[in-house]
């Protein structure tokens, strides 16, 4: 990119003929649309044009990085070879506007809807109970019917396609499943669970009236340009020729070459402006391939999902490319499909020439295959260079326009590897390629070795391709001389948030090792060491939900799926940013603190930020006329005041410090970056962990809360085991992100937010803006999820709306980045525990002595302690134990609710300490666990029933057997039971209305709809109490008005309590109509009513759920999980290969919307223990802070067979209509996995020579703590 300045002029664009072009044309569904250039700019994504000029908000925003798949929409258009229709998902949120000339685009919402009727796709994943939330089922839908329109498929297709598309709600079962059974490969089980299946109408596209075009100026092909405002130019060419000609007449120009886009998603300087944007999509010479001589020549502009097609069909054909299948198959690793169809081997490589730390897929696989580069200057001169030459020259002026690859014999073998902290839409921990050239023995003529994510300057392990050059490979002291020098050769960086230099290290020559393993003739290796060769292969997914429901009771207890299914899936329903905007509507940013805890603000300069054009204000806590805190004293929970605001003295690295207003998100966005902080530093280093602050013997930082006292203890002590247990953040990643809308009226404020808690939202802002609570009107439908996470935090996002608008008398819509979200917002608690514990021969314990640590982060709210410990002595006898409960206070944002908080961390650490005793003893985990398990419940039960029902004890033999057959492979499996004690609260209110127009009835309750299927169950029970259909209930947005004071929607009781609130109010107006149905004998509903109405009978009746409401009172809830993997020692890699969970549901209301529940509440906690990292710099500045660094799990990393079981015959007597909650406890059983990990994983470190099988749980299993744990040592890599 050049970086000299200088004028566009007319006079440059007219001795370039080059065509002005005012405006563009592309087709959104059927419709054309013109779009005036000069009401857009470069950087415009067609995301932004479809939501906020077109007013088509099916198609969600997240991340604005192509790694969250909300934005999905498909493009058609015809292969530039073949000419047929193809149909691409691809990213909106990464695509220019202006690239979109003549191009045709679905969205969600033009490919089914009420009135022309739903697609397929649309159906199958409402049917099967794929959406929650919805917010991402937009993205899924429109990824598949790219799948489904482009022809038959099958479901290794579908579990493929998905790596880019996020779901936090589902686990993504239901949702692979709905989409499989569209699969030309389904199986008949899969189709028998949709009856009406064969009732979906298949859309013939061939049919439609629009033919796919090309650019409007196809005609003459003659470049084209646009001006903008900003003095930018926009090029659009068709030729090289003219892209040369085009950047010889500009040379003093900063420069853009625009293709797929999708760079900015890794590094966001992409997006910075620039003088001249060149569109290159539509040049033939950089997207066609041939072959020259004995090579392949790829036009470096190919796409990388073309790239994996030429590559499959051209190794098909042609033995001596036979590699590129390894090639194609590692290339598939690269990001997702939507980025994948937009993204180009040549951008790729760009990307890699101006960042040498990024760990480029296409660049390490080019250069080990000895590819060459063809470069052209813009004066025609064309230079060919290796890849590691290309990234080190100039590229100004320049043009990556072929890449060469040549023919090999079979005595040539490619292996390469990308190794992943998830299956898939990440980057490499390490990436490796080597290429051996061989004689017609063992011997090596030459060995290519290359490594990406070392160092940035690292590329080949030159020093070891000369040691192996002319020597046997399959020989062990030359792999050990190998070892060796890399291991002096290999020198990794510090790169946080990457694993440590240690990891990448070993994992480097570990791959070496690996490679050799796969290549080596059987007769060679160890029958030990067979299986060490092969990647871990992850067949398709499958699994079972066992329920049963009573057809006596229908409505109640029928599976159905959620009532705003198909509106989800069709992009009708609303979420608070889809919200119209309104005239003189400004939008909101949190400016934030860079700047590390504890330091001073001493002025916050907006000069700069005001000055650009359509900024309105900036408020900080100066403006605050009452309260400048985001969680009212008085509320439960809040044990603390939170600054809306920064009031002086900074408490952790990026807190909020004021809002700036304007009328363009996009521009306020970019005037935030021009706000100035002036502070001064504090020279007290910021605590950031509870280890840290115990290490530095901070005891100010630590609370004690209470300590609990044993009753007894054992005299049999035999044992003692010390050891400790820690687990950190996790990030919500609800889809949604926190935000408000936040609207004035003549006489308060009408707010929308994206939260759990209406009730502190009124108050917080009341008490915000010294006015009456009355003022404050609360309105919300739906949040795209939340997970605790908009329990109180949300209140901080709501204040700062809420003040903007009523400064302004303006409506404010503020919703945060998701970079802001990740950073500003607490996270899950930490805890550490520290214990000690005694037990006797047989693992039953006789004292168990146990300090923990939450870390409340900086301030003191929501309070857990009680949770962890309840939930620590709920299922083992808890008579010796004696437990210390103790808070810290780290420089880290205010930690909060998530999904079984408290109860998830207690349940864990004393699952970690039960396992710890049984392998260190090498007792049978299970066996131990029913020797101290409590007497008083009925989990032995569930354990006996659950070895029975998963043949649990049968696949402990054959996974002892596999383990000592194989040093490289390793399989494990734990097995934990759970007594989750369901807490109460309230109030929750809930309102019925019968219109007597047509008998329909109407609910409001005072619970949020946040994907847990509250309005199915409340209209479920509404209508089997009243004895009409469904089709009669409809469920209204939840308002402060009709249910005030209602507390907030979490612990996973608030289905059971409004729907408890609705059994009250029918019953009421059932008393109420009883004397007139009696009256009139048998009349019709309708009737009924309409006579009730005539008689001033009141036809609206209020419930209320709370403990003090008859036959409210605490349960338990009872499960236990077995978790089974497969794990590859070599590169800490596994799968989770099977899962099979009971969990005591008493009569559900509604299965499959429970069955959602649990199976989505186990795969977030999954993510919790394997992939969700977060990291803190020195600062105290998160560095985990996109879909790039932090890794929820995948469509590909859930259990491979998942099968889930409710109790039959099993009502609860004293649960809503006999029901039990399902929200939270499965995500505490997750803990199975990494436990199942750490038993594979003793089975290597034993292989390994240690005695000391057990490691602590610290934080999540990830690949990194896996591999590292296994304790390889590259003397034991032997053939």
């Amino acid at each position: 990119m050049g970086t000299t300045q200088s004028s566009l002029n007319e006079e440059n664009l007219q001795s370039t003929k080059i065509k002005n072009l005012n405006e563009i044309r592309f087709h959104v569904q059927d419709q054309e649309h013109v779009v005036k250039t000069e009401d857009i700019d470069p950087n415009t994504s067609l995301n932004f044009y479809l939501r906020n000029h077109l007013h088509l908000t099916g198609t969600k925003v997240m991340c604005r990085e192509g790694g969250c798949g909300s934005c999905v929409v498909v493009l058609q258009n015809k292969d530039p070879v073949t000419q047929k229709k193809i149909f691409l998902a691809v990213n909106s949120c990464l695509v220019p506007i202006l690239s979109c000339n003549g191009w045709k685009i679905y969205t969600v919402e033009g490919i089914g809807d009420p009135l022309v009727g739903y697609h397929p796709v649309q159906k199958v994943l409402a049917n099967f109970n794929g959406t929650q939330c919805g917010f991402c089922s937009p993205g899924m839908v429109m990824n598949m019917y790219a799948l489904y329109e482009s022809g038959k498929l099958t479901m290794q297709d579908v579990e493929n396609s998905f790596g880019g598309n996020i779901c936090r709600c589902t686990g993504y079962r239901p949702i692979l499943t709905a989409f499989k059974s569209l699969c030309k490969d389904a199986n008949p089980e899969l189709l028998g669970q949709y009856p009406d299946i064969e009732d979906l109408v298949v859309c013939q596209r061939e049919k439609c009236e629009w033919e796919c075009v090309e650019q409007s100026d196809k005609s003459d092909k003659v470049p084209t340009y646009t001006l903008f405002e900003d003095t930018s130019k926009w090029i659009k060419v068709h030729t090289l020729k003219d892209l040369l000609k085009t950047m010889q007449s500009y040379t003093k120009l900063t420069y853009r070459l625009v293709a797929g886009n999708t760079a900015q998603g890794v590094y966001q300087a992409y997006a910075n402006p620039v003088d001249l944007y060149i569109d290159v999509t539509s040049i033939p010479e950089l997207t066609l391939y041939e072959f020259k001589g004995d090579s392949l020549v790829l036009g470096a502009n190919i796409t990388l999902s073309n790239t994996i097609e030429v590559f499959q069909n051209i190794a098909k054909t042609y033995p001596n490319f036979s590699y590129l299948n390894q090639m194609a198959d590692h290339i598939d690793l690269i990001a997702n499909v939507p980025v994948r169809n937009r993204a180009t081997l040549a951008g790729n490589l760009m990307i890699k020439h101006d960042h040498n730390e990024f760990p480029s897929d296409v660049f390490l696989l080019l250069e080990t295959v000895g590819a060459l580069l063809t470069v052209v200057s813009v004066d025609g001169t064309q230079t060919i260079q290796r890849p590691s030459d290309f990234i080190k020259n100039e590229m100004k002026l320049k043009i990556l326009l072929k890449v060469i690859l040549p023919e090999y014999s079979n005595l040539v073998k490619l292996v390469s590897y990308k190794i992943m902290p998830r299956a898939q839409n990440v980057h490499a921990i390490v990436n490796a390629g080597f290429l051996f050239q061989f004689h017609p023995s063992y011997v090596l003529d030459k060995a290519t070795i290359v490594y990406g994510n070392i160092n940035p300057a690292f590329i080949h392990a030159s020093s070891t391709e000369t040691i192996l050059q002319g020597a046997n490979l399959f020989d062990n002291h030359t792999l050990q001389t190998v070892y060796a020098n890399l291991s002096h050769e290999l020198e990794a960086d510090v790169r946080p948030p990457d694993p440590s230099p240690l990891c990448r290290q070993q994992l480097a020559i570990s791959l070496f090792y690996k490679a050799v393993l796969f290549l080596a003739p059987d007769h060679l290796l160890s029958p030990r060491h067979l299986s060490g060769g092969p990647v871990l292969q992850r067949p398709i997914s499958k699994g079972t939900q066992d329920y049963e429901s009573n057809k006596s009771l229908y409505p109640l207890t029928k599976p159905i799926p959620k009532l705003e299914a198909l509106a989800q899936t069709s992009g009708q329903a609303e979420y608070i940013e889809d919200m119209p905007d309104l005239h003189n509507q400004l939008h909101g940013a949190l400016v934030l603190a860079h700047a590390p805890p504890n330091s001073k603000i001493i002025r916050i300069d907006t000069k700069k930020a005001l000055e650009m054009e359509g900024i309105v204000a900036f408020f900080s806590k100066a403006d605050i006329p009452g309260d400048n805190n985001f969680t009212p004293l008085g509320l439960s929970y809040i044990n603390a005041k939170e600054e809306i605001f920064c009031s002086g003295r900074v408490m952790y690295y990026e807190q909020p410090i004021g809002i700036l207003v304007g009328y363009r998100e996009d521009v306020v966005q970019y005037a935030i970056n021009l706000i100035e902080l002036i502070y001064d530093e504090s020279n007290v280093e910021p605590m950031l962990s509870t280890r840290q602050i115990l290490k530095s013997g901070r005891t100010d930082r630590v609370i004690h809360v209470r300590t609990v006292q044993p009753k007894r203890k054992g005299n049999d002590v035999q044992h003692v085991l010390k050891g400790t247990f820690d687990i950190y953040q996790q990030y919500h990643f609800h889809m949604e992100l926190q935000c408000c809308n936040v609207i004035p009226t003549e006489d308060g404020l009408n707010v929308y937010p994206s939260s759990q808690w209406m009730d502190l939202t009124q108050v917080a802002i009341a008490n915000m803006l010294k006015i009456p609570n009355n003022k404050i009107n609360v309105t919300i439908r739906r949040c795209g999820g939340a997970f605790g996470a908009k329990i109180t935090r949300n209140g901080l996002v709501a204040c700062a709306a809420a003040l903007a608008s009523w400064k302004l008398r303006k409506p404010v819509k503020l919703s945060l980045p998701l970079k802001t979200n990740m950073a500003a917002i607490g996270k899950r608690f930490p805890l550490s525990t520290d214990y000690e514990v005694g037990v006797n021969n047989s693992g039953i314990i006789q004292y168990l002595n146990c300090r923990h640590y939450t870390d409340v982060g900086a301030q003191r709210n929501e309070d857990i302690s009680n949770e962890v410990v309840n939930f620590f002595s709920a299922s083992y006898v808890p008579d010796t134990f004696t437990i210390d409960v103790n808070k810290t206070i780290t420089d880290t944002p205010t930690n909060t609710f998530a999904r079984a908080p408290g109860t998830l961390e207690g349940l864990a650490a004393i699952e970690s300490i039960i396992e710890h005793i049984a392998i260190s003893l090498n007792v049978d985990p299970i066996e131990l666990r029913l020797r101290n398990l409590r007497t008083d419940t009925p989990l032995a039960k569930y354990v006996n029933e659950l070895r029975t029902w998963a043949n649990v004890d049968t696949r402990k033999q054959e996974i002892t057997d596999f383990n000592k057959e194989n040093r490289w492979k390793k399989k494990g499996i734990a097995a934990v039971p759970m007594a989750y004690e369901l807490a109460i609260g309230g109030p929750y209110a809930a309102m019925v209305s019968i219109f007597h127009g047509d008998g329909s009835v109407q609910i409001s309750h005072g619970g949020v709809e946040i994907g847990q299927g509250i309005n199915t169950k409340v209209t479920q029970v509404c209508a089997y109490k009243l004895g009409i259909p469904m089709e009669k209930v409809s469920v209204v947005p939840s308002s402060s008005f009709v249910a005030a004071n209602s507390t907030q929607t979490g612990s996973s009781i608030t289905s059971e309590a409004v729907c408890y609130g609705t059994i009250q109010a029918c019953d009421q107006l059932l008393a109420r109509i009883k004397p007139v149905r009696d009256r009139l004998g048998n009349p019709t509903w309708e009737q009924l009513i309409q006579k009730c109405f005539e008689e001033f009978i009141d036809l609206t009746a209020r419930g209320q759920y709370s403990p003090n409401e008859p036959n409210v009172q605490t349960y338990q809830v009872y499960g236990v999980c077995a978790a089974e993997v497969l794990l590859d020692v070599l590169t800490g890699q596994y799968l989770v290969t099977r899962v099979d969970l009971i969990e005591d549901t008493g009569e559900s209301m509604s299965p499959e919307i429970d069955i959602g529940q649990v199976e989505g509440a186990f795969v977030m906690g999954m993510g919790y223990y394997t992939t969700e990292q977060i990291v803190y710099n020195y600062e105290g500045k998160l560095l985990t802070n996109n879909t790039w660094t932090y890794h929820p799990p995948g469509a590909r990393d859930i259990p491979i067979n998942f099968n889930v079981k409710f109790p039959k015959n099993n009502p609860n007597p004293v649960g809503v209509l006999k029901s039990k909650a399902t929200g939270e406890p499965a995500v505490c059983l997750a803990v199975a996995v990494p436990l199942a990990i750490r038993h594979a994983v003793a089975s290597a470190r034993a292989d390994a020579g240690t005695s000391d099988l057990w490691y602590p749980i610290d934080g999540p299993t990830t690949v990194e703590n896996v591999f590292l744990n296994c304790l390889n040592d590259h003397t034991h890599y032997t053939l």
